[in-house]
C-alpha cells in the first residue's frame, strides 16, 4: 500500500514577500532565503518513504491560482502550511479554500504560527490542527498513525475550543545527524535560481549546522522566545557537516556559496568548522550569521577556509539601547571586530535596526553614523518588528508604544522612523566611500548588483513601506 502524499506549502502573498527569514517582510532588495524548516521536514518524511512536494510560492512567483492548480494536481493526503505573521489572514484563507476544493488533513506550522498558535488556529474554518515548535517528528508521528489528541507539540481545534499538548524536548545533535542532507532535498524540489541575496554569491544554498541560539537573550528575537527558546544550541557533529559540504561541492557544482543559517555561529564552533573544512580540502565559499565579537585569529582561520561573508546584527549605535535589548556585546568590541574582519579579508553584511525602546532622533543618528563609519560591505537598516511573545513586544504594549502592530514612541513615530531608514540607506550607499568601492570592484558592486539597486530605488526615495 503506497504511503501518504505530503505537500509542504509556503503560501503565495504579495510580490517580493519573504517568509523564510527570522522576520517576514516585503524585501526591498529581492532577497529570498530557502524554506529551511520545511526543507528539513520534507527530507525527514522522504527518508521514511512518504511522497513529498515542497511548494515555495513567494520564491517561485506563483500566485493563488497556480498554487491551487499544483495542489489539485498533487492531491495530498496531508497539507502542511508554513504561515507568516504579515500574511496570516491570507494563509488561513487560502488553506480553507484549498481544503474546500480537496478535503485532506491540514496542519499549520512554523515560527510565526508558534507566536500565538491557539489564537491562529481558532481563526481557521477548515484546518483543525497545528504544531508549535519543531514540527518534523510530530508530523512523522501523525503520518505513522499517532493521535493528535496526545501527540506532543500538537494543537487541535474542537468546535470553539483549542487544546494544546505539551511540547517534546528539542531535537538533539545526534538526532540531527541522522537527518538527510537538506541541500540534496532542496536541489531536487526547488529551482536554486529562485534564491538570492545581495551579500552572497549566486546561486547559493542554505543549511543548518545547529538549532537555537547559544546566546538566546536578545529581547526582540522571534525564534528565541517562540520557537526554540532560550539559550539552546543543539548541534550536528563536525563530521556530518563536512560530509554535507563535500556532497554540495561534488554533486551540486552550480552552487557557488553555502549559507549557514544557524541563529548565530559562535566563535569556537566557527573556528572548529573552518579548521575541519581546511583539513578536508574543501574550497566551497561559505557565510554565516555571527555576533560581533569573534577574535582576530579565528577570523583569519575562517577566511583561509573560504569564509566569504558574515551577517552581523550590530543593531544600534547607542550604548544604552544595546544594554537594554541585552545584546551582550559592547559597541567598542563590535567596532574592533568589524576592523578585524576587514583586515582578515571577510566581508560583512551589517544589520542595523531602528525602532528599539527609547529610540530618539539622536539615537537613530548614532546608529547611522556608526554604520557609515564601520563601512560594512553591505548594510541593512531594518524597521523593528515587535513580535508577540518577545520582551520587546511586551514592553511596548505595557508602555502604550504600539500602533497598528508597529513601534510608536513619544519622540519618533513609525512614519518618522521610516524616513530615518530611507535616510540611512541614502547616506550609506549614495556616498563617496561606497562609490570608491564600486570603482574598485565594478563587477561585484556595480554590474552584478544593478538589478538590486533598481529594485530598492523606489523604497529608498518615494515608496511607502509596509506598516504591520
Amino acid at each position: 500500500m503506497p504511503k501518504a502524499k505530503v505537500m509542504l506549502l509556503s503560501p503565495p502573498f504579495v510580490k517580493a514577500y519573504m517568509r523564510n527569514a527570522r522576520c517576514d517582510f516585503v524585501s526591498n532588495s529581492g532577497t529570498q532565503w530557502y524554506p529551511i524548516w520545511l526543507g528539513y521536514c520534507g527530507a525527514l518524511l522522504e527518508k521514511h518513504g512518504y511522497q513529498v512536494r515542497l511548494i515555495d510560492a513567494p520564491a517561485a512567483g506563483w500566485d493563488h491560482q497556480e498554487t491551487e492548480r499544483l495542489f489539485l494536481e498533487f492531491k495530498p493526503d496531508l497539507l502542511v502550511v508554513y504561515t507568516g505573521q504579515l500574511s496570516e489572514e491570507n494563509d488561513l484563507a487560502l488553506t480553507d479554500h484549498l481544503l474546500e476544493k480537496h478535503p485532506c488533513t491540514a496542519v499549520f506550522v512554523g515560527p510565526f504560527f508558534s507566536i500565538a498558535p491557539q489564537q491562529t488556529l481558532a481563526k481557521s474554518k477548515r484546518c483543525a490542527l497545528g504544531v508549535a515548535g519543531e514540527f518534523e517528528y510530530p508530523l512523522l508521528d501523525l503520518l505513522e498513525g499517532g493521535d493528535p489528541v496526545t501527540l506532543p507539540n500538537f494543537l487541535r481545534r474542537d468546535g470553539a475550543e483549542v487544546y494544546a499538548n505539551p511540547e517534546r524536548p528539542y531535537l538533539s545533535g545526534s538526532v540531527l545527524d541522522n537527518f538527510p542532507f537538506v541541500s540534496d532535498f532542496f536541489s531536487r524540489q526547488l529551482n536554486l535560481s529562485w534564491y538570492r541575496t545581495p551579500s552572497e554569491k549566486y546561486p547559493f544554498i542554505d543549511i543548518m549546522t545547529g538549532r537555537g541560539c547559544y546566546w538566546g537573550k536578545c529581547t526582540y528575537c522571534l525564534w528565541v522566545y517562540t520557537f526554540i527558546k532560550g539559550q539552546t544550541y543543539n548541534v550536528r557533529s563536525l563530521e556530518n557537516i563536512i560530509e554535507e559540504v563535500r556532497f554540495i561541492q561534488t554533486h551540486l557544482p552550480q552552487v557557488r556559496s553555502l549559507m549557514i543559517q544557524d541563529d548565530t555561529f559562535p566563535a569556537g564552533r566557527a573556528g572548529d568548522f573552518a579548521a575541519a573544512k581546511l583539513a578536508a580540502g574543501l574550497d566551497l565559499p561559505w557565510s554565516c550569521y555571527a555576533r560581533g565579537n569573534i577574535d582576530r585569529d579565528t577570523l583569519v582561520t575562517m577566511q583561509r577556509s573560504g569564509c566569504l561573508n558574515l551577517h552581523v546584527g550590530f543593531e544600534s549605535g547607542n550604548p544604552e539601547i544595546l544594554r537594554a535589548i541585552r545584546k551582550g556585546v559592547l559597541k567598542e568590541r563590535m567596532t574592533r571586530f568589524a576592523a578585524d574582519a576587514k583586515a582578515a579579508g571577510i566581508h560583512i553584511h551589517g544589520d542595523s535596526a531602528i525602532g528599539f525602546p527609547g529610540e530618539t532622533p539622536a539615537s537613530i543618528r548614532e546608529t547611522i553614523d556608526w554604520a557609515c563609519a564601520m563601512r560594512p560591505d553591505t548594510a541593512q537598516f531594518q524597521l523593528m518588528i515587535p513580535f508577540p511573545g518577545t520582551p520587546f513586544y511586551q514592553e511596548l504594549a505595557d508602555r502604550g508604544w504600539l500602533k497598528n502592530g508597529a513601534p510608536d514612541y513619544p519622540e519618533v513615530d513609525w512614519v518618522a522612523m521610516e524616513q530615518w531608514a530611507k535616510t540611512a540607506y541614502r547616506e550609506f550607499y549614495l556616498s563617496w566611500p561606497y562609490f570608491t568601492e564600486v570603482l574598485r570592484h565594478p563587477y561585484e558592486l556595480g554590474l552584478k548588483k544593478a538589478k538590486v539597486y533598481l529594485t530598492a530605488l523606489p523604497a529608498v526615495f518615494w515608496k511607502q513601506w509596509t506598516v504591520r
